[in-house]
């Protein structure tokens, strides 16, 4: 009874504690600043283009972001078409798809997105634009296509066709900040409202032509922002005096202050209306959002222990995108928001956060929660209930230890509670106090080891008990334990001692067993054997990892398997240990599986590592969810997972207990718009010259292209991170590459001709856009592979080929020649010769028939001259047509010998002389034969008639030409007498050298000696 009054006083004296909770829901706001490639921290306006790009106003220049990069324009004075000014302070798009920007001192650019330029209006003189003033600070699109422009000078309009602006003054405006517009917005009647400087909100008289203040409104502070809802109602913010309300029915209805209860502050910067009439209200002192019908205020600010939370409190503007997203902007970046609460919750615990390890959800619909520092922890079943159970040591029956690792609610109602290492502990209903089971060394029927990591009810009502020492069984009626261990002895033992998870088969009478070092095992429970499935490197087919954090059967009976290390596996057939194993690659955020469960739609959730996923088992499709999704952790803990009665899932982490209602995830179902945002060339950015990538349809690509990277980007907003790609290049690629969450596509060395590039995404959810965009390339041939290059090349291959062909004909015509004049050679001296020892031998055998023996010996003396001169033609002729004897240096060799066999047997003494440049020249056939026999003609000249005593001979080559030398000091002759011995040394010598297109000369006289000049041309 004591101890009943002693909980009773703890609960009470925690009382304040268990009243305390954590926030339910944690809003996200993804940030998106400098670091990320933002190019300032501040950031003034919003926009988004019909295309998807949404664009950033910022005091550094203008942004365009696509959900994974952001382009930065400036100011640039070196580049014509660039902004006029860094300074953007207002956004808005055309019908025809300019985008408008107002800037603060630079006027009003026109940004083209097809060609990528701004066009500028400023303030000029002579007035050139009809804009009175340079400080834009508003700009707006209204519904029937006009672009209004708000000045410190007044509100403009663009006339489209005088391309100019043209003024309408504010009616009875006094002073600068009269004609100072500083907000606009359109009302859902038409009518178009400003906001000026000196507090007055007027509106646009079209049949006046000018702008009327609305009577008896006067805020006493700067009209900021201007937002008209849905059902017709304008909000007005003002400065310094909160917040306003002009009724539907404008022309006659009345306007009052909005008195917004727990409004932060009075100082508005930014309203925003949504398609749902709630309105988004952004002050210097945060984020606020208003629901009109019913008065409720949500206010949102910095937070600096939650990275999640609005950057900075000052909020500058807010848009609604397309998609419904929310775009907050403030002076420290702009985040997204989706404006909706997180399907995901923290339940609340006791503070500090602590890690929990096991949880189950009571018949009642109260949950409880295995904390590691924070003991045993019970929340609801009515809102705002909170017990906590821990252990004191002076009270024998509280909780032995404050780390909870498993828990299970038996039939009875009986909770068992295992601890980190002080064993089993059981919680009675209705009791105040817990019984303690241990692990007794010298009683085989006590629990099996202390440390209990799993707790499991089977069909009949036995509790299991998985320990660091093997798997106890625990039967209620008797109160002992029964332990299974590892026996090396034994095949059919537990494969570990290591008890991780437990789990019934409905379908046969087995449990299954998951260990911490020995797979995963499948007890018999009629005869108490085992069965072990473990890891094999060499079988892709057997479980992937030995380490089993978790087990499911899911609602067709399917065991699946989650594992420490080894992602995923699907045990497809027990009898041959068969496995289908999913890992990272396949999509998994993580291959550590802590908890494993399933929801009503037949989806499996897995609490990994890296957030939570869920794994769709007939497309096996995953998605991811983590911090970015509001959940409160991305790491998990192993056993910390259950279904409650409704539907609803618990996971327990290192930081709290996240619990959701799966359908209660809403999908973004969109299809993302795919668009092309840049190129390079060598990983070096290129500009196209008349249009930008995103617009254009065919790009041609030149031989110095020949590696190019196109990058892209699905516009969804929603996670970004998450979006997914596959691209194909038509003429080349096979198949669609999947790329993954990669955003560019690198390709080089392409043959000349067609391609067609196309690419596709999925938005966060795995919703495709199947169309995406396309891009025709075309890839220049190189100037060699050109079509006019091969008609020109086919041409000159013709002309070459006939060149050679005429070159042939020469060649053979010149060889027929060569050969003539051999035969003729052949024919004049062998013939004669050989005619003449016939005649001669004839008389010789004459001479020796009269038996006159000194003349028969006096003609075999002539026939023998006969012969050797018939010899030494023959030689001439085989050493000539010889094409080894080519080179100069041959023929010289040739001359050498011939000189010494003359000369020195004529008993003239000579010298012989030659270039070494000579070595390198070459003479055909025709021309040595013909050179050999004019140089032989004159040395035998020389030794016949010259009567010399010396002799020189050089060789030189001057200038391209050979030059022969011949010298003598002889008795020399006159070149105009007959020739001795009736001869035709001369006019031979002649002859050949004009066959050789060269000049001989011979300058002699008698009794002055002889030399003979002979030059020729060497080509």
């Amino acid at each position: 009874m004591g101890y009943r009054y002693f909980f009773c006083l703890l609960v009470l004296l925690q009382l304040p504690e268990l009243l305390r909770a954590q926030p339910a829901v944690v809003p996200v706001f993804h940030s998106i600043t400098t670091p990320e490639g933002l190019a300032s921290g501040s950031v003034f306006t919003v926009a988004q283009d019909r295309r998807g790009f949404v664009w950033l106003g910022t005091q550094d220049g203008l942004v365009r972001y696509d959900g994974g990069s952001a382009r930065t324009f400036r100011n640039d004075p070196q580049r014509p078409g660039s902004l006029s000014s860094n300074y953007i302070l207002a956004l808005a798009e055309d019908p025809a798809g300019n985008l408008w920007i107002g800037t603060g001192g630079g006027g009003v650019c026109r940004y083209s997105p097809l060609n990528g330029q701004f066009q500028i209006f400023q303030k000029t003189a002579p007035d050139t634009t009809g804009l009175t003033d340079g400080f834009v600070r508003a700009v707006l699109a209204d519904g029937q296509g006009k672009v209004w422009v708000g000045t410190e000078g007044g509100l403009h309009r663009w006339n489209t066709h005088r391309r100019r602006f043209q003024q309408y003054p504010v009616v009875g405006s006094q002073g600068v900040r009269s004609n100072s517009i500083r907000a606009m917005a359109q009302t859902t009647d038409g009518r178009l409202w400003v906001g000026t400087g000196n507090g007055q909100l007027a509106w646009l008289d079209t049949l006046r032509q000018e702008v009327v203040p609305l009577p008896g409104f006067q805020a006493g502070s700067p009209v900021s922002a201007l937002a008209a809802a849905p059902d017709g109602t304008l909000w007005v913010g003002t400065e310094a005096h909160g917040l306003y309300r002009l009724g539907a029915a404008a022309s006659g209805g009345a306007i009052s202050a909005y008195q917004a209860g727990g409004l932060t502050s009075g100082s508005i910067r930014a309203l925003c209306c949504t398609a749902q009439n709630q309105l988004w209200i952004g002050t210097t002192a945060g984020l606020s959002a208003l629901e009109p019908a019913t008065g409720r205020l949500t206010t949102y600010r910095h937070q600096p222990s939650q990275p999640w939370s609005l950057p900075s409190d000052a909020v500058q503007s807010i848009f609604q995108d397309k998609t419904g997203l929310l775009w907050i902007a403030t002076d420290k970046g702009v985040v997204r928001f989706e404006g909706r609460p997180s399907a995901f919750r923290m339940l609340p615990l006791p503070a500090p956060p602590s890690g929990v390890w096991a949880v189950l959800e009571a018949p009642d619909g109260a949950v409880w929660a295995g904390t590691e520092t924070q003991g045993l922890v019970r929340v609801g079943p009515a809102a705002g209930q909170r017990r906590q159970f821990r252990h004191e040591p002076r009270q024998p029956g509280s909780l032995s230890q404050d780390y909870v690792r498993a828990l299970c609610l038996d039939r009875a109602g009986r909770l068992w509670v295992g601890t980190q290492n002080q064993g089993l502990e059981c919680l009675e209903p209705g009791a105040g106090r817990f019984r303690h089971f241990r692990h007794q060394a010298r009683d085989p029927a006590s629990l099996g080891d202390d440390f209990v990591r799993a707790l499991y009810e089977d069909s009949r009502g036995r509790i299991w008990v998985g320990t660091e020492g093997g798997l106890s069984q625990y039967t209620p009626a008797t109160g002992r334990f029964r332990t299974f261990r590892h026996d090396p002895a034994n095949a059919a033992s537990l494969s570990n001692n290591f008890v991780r998870v437990m789990l019934q088969d409905r379908r046969r009478d087995v449990l299954w067993i998951g260990t911490g070092g020995g797979g995963l095992n499948c007890l018999d429970l009629r005869t108490g054997r085992f069965r072990s499935y473990q890891a094999n490197a060499r079988n892709p087919r057997s479980l992937s990892s030995n380490f089993v954090r978790s087990l499911l059967q899911d609602q067709a009976g399917t065991l699946w398997i989650g594992t420490e290390g080894g992602g995923l596996c699907r045990l497809d057939d027990a009898a041959t240990g068969r496995f289908t194993t999913y890992r990272e690659p396949q999509g998994l955020p993580n291959d550590v599986v802590y908890g494993l469960l399933q929801d009503m739609q037949g989806y499996l959730w897995l609490s990994t590592n890296r957030g939570l996923a869920r794994f769709q088992p007939r497309t096996h499709a995953v998605i991811t969810f983590n911090q970015r999704d509001g959940l409160g952790q991305d790491e998990y803990n192993a056993g910390a997972a259950c279904q409650g009665r409704n539907g609803q899932l618990y996971f327990g982490g290192i930081n709290g207990l996240v619990v959701f209602q799966p359908a209660g995830i809403q999908p973004n179902t969109q299809v993302p718009p795919v668009v092309l945002t840049g190129l390079r060339r060598l990983n070096q950015p290129l500009e196209l010259p008349d249009t930008t990538i995103t617009e254009r349809r065919t790009l041609r690509l030149t031989p110095q292209d020949y590696v190019f990277t196109l990058e892209f980007a699905a516009l969804n907003y929603r996670q970004p991170e998450k979006n997914r790609y596959a691209y194909l290049l038509e003429g080349f690629d096979p198949d669609w590459i999947p790329a993954g969450t990669r955003r560019e596509a690198t390709y080089s060395n392409l043959d000349p001709g067609m391609y067609t590039f196309r690419v596709r995404a999925t938005n966060n959810d795995g919703v495709w856009n199947p169309v995406g965009a396309a891009l025709r390339i075309i890839v220049n041939p190189p100037w060699y592979r050109s079509w006019w290059f091969r008609i020109g090349l086919s041409w000159v291959l013709f002309a070459v080929l006939f060149l050679l062909y005429r070159l042939r004909v020469r060649q053979l015509l010149a060889l027929e020649q060569v050969r003539h004049g051999i035969a003729r050679d052949l024919h004049d001296d062998m013939g004669s010769t050989l005619s003449s020892i016939s005649i001669l031998s004839q008389v010789a055998r004459h001479h020796q028939r009269q038996n006159r023996p000194e003349q028969a010996a006096a003609v075999l003396e002539q026939i023998g001259d006969s012969s050797r001169r018939m010899l030494d033609a023959m030689d001439d002729i085989v050493w000539a047509i010889n094409p080894a004897h080519d080179g100069l240096d041959d023929v010289t060799a040739r001359m050498r010998r011939l000189a010494s066999e003359v000369l020195e047997s004529a008993g003239i003494e000579f010298t012989f002389r030659a270039d070494a440049a000579l070595q390198s020249l070459r003479f055909d056939m025709r021309a040595r034969r013909e050179f050999f026999l004019l140089f032989k003609e004159a040395i035998n000249n020389l030794a016949k008639y010259a009567r010399c005593r010396h002799a020189a001979i050089t060789l030189e080559y001057r200038q391209g030409h050979l030059l022969l030398t011949v010298q003598d000091d002889g008795v020399g002759f006159d070149q105009q007498a007959p020739a001795q011995g009736g001869g035709n040394g001369l006019t031979n010598m002649r002859t050949r050298a004009a066959a050789l297109h060269g000049e001989l000369t011979i300058r002699t006289a008698p009794g002055q000696g002889t030399t003979l000049l002979l030059s020729v041309p060497m080509h």
